[in-house]
């Protein structure tokens, strides 16, 4: 088998998704001190609890009821969020690993969310120059967001390299694992401890080809698909 590009989701399998949520809820909770709802501190660790506790959706309105502030407020507050600069990092480890496959592949990055938002975070992680090919779904349309396998197909198209030459790297069973497998990629399921779906059970179109726990261990994947194992 030849492989001739790699593609990786960007949350939560190059770097920790939990530090990007802590990093927005850091300058809510500033935004909040400066309009004397309580101290930022305590503000962060509620949300966080919020966050971790009860899920994702509809962190901020849940606060506003709790704090308390005017609900009036969420909008603006949830765009501060999406706007911020965010502080995270992708590990050493993870950046050699990303530098010596760039010797080697071709690379790209597929990743659902808002344009403006990913787009921040790949340039913060300071990882663009890593990647031939970047296809953030939304900017093809909400409706082609994964599992739909438009944007791997988008990707390889932009690699020149046909889907049964490229693989495919992803944390959600059915985001990134269906997605991949259904536009002809090898699929790569990452498992990162604290990440959101690490506890997540797959089976059937969810179950990935591979398996691995770090990026480090993608090079042993590699040999073994192309018969140097």
């Amino acid at each position: 088998m030849i492989i001739r590009a790699i593609l990786f989701d960007l949350d939560d399998t190059l770097y920790l998704e939990k530090e990007f949520f802590q990093s927005g809820f850091a300058v809510v909770a500033a935004e909040l001190e400066a309009r004397g709802i309580g101290s930022a501190g305590e503000i962060q660790i509620l949300l966080e609890r919020i966050h971790l506790g009860e899920g994702r959706e509809r962190v901020l309105n849940k606060a506003a009821a709790r704090l308390p502030f005017p609900e009036s407020w969420v909008g603006e507050l949830v765009d501060r969020f999406r706007a911020h600069a965010p502080k995270i990092q992708i590990q050493p480890e993870d950046y050699e690993v990303l530098r010596c496959l760039r010797q080697q592949y071709r690379l790209g990055c597929i990743t659902d969310g808002f344009s403006a938002v990913q787009r921040r975070k790949i340039q913060a992680l300071g990882i663009q120059d890593f990647f031939n090919a970047l296809v953030i779904a939304d900017e093809l349309g909400r409706q082609y967001w994964k599992p739909h396998p438009l944007p791997f197909l988008t990707c390889c198209q932009q690699l020149q390299v046909p889907p049964a030459q490229a693989v495919f790297v992803g944390d959600h069973p059915e985001r990134d694992i269906q997605g991949a497998r259904r536009a002809g990629l090898t699929s790569i399921r990452i498992r990162r401890e604290q990440s959101y779906f690490f506890y997540r059970v797959s089976s059937g179109p969810e179950r990935a080809d591979f398996e691995i726990s770090r990026l480090s261990e993608l090079e042993g994947i590699l040999q073994h698909l192309q018969g140097k194992a």
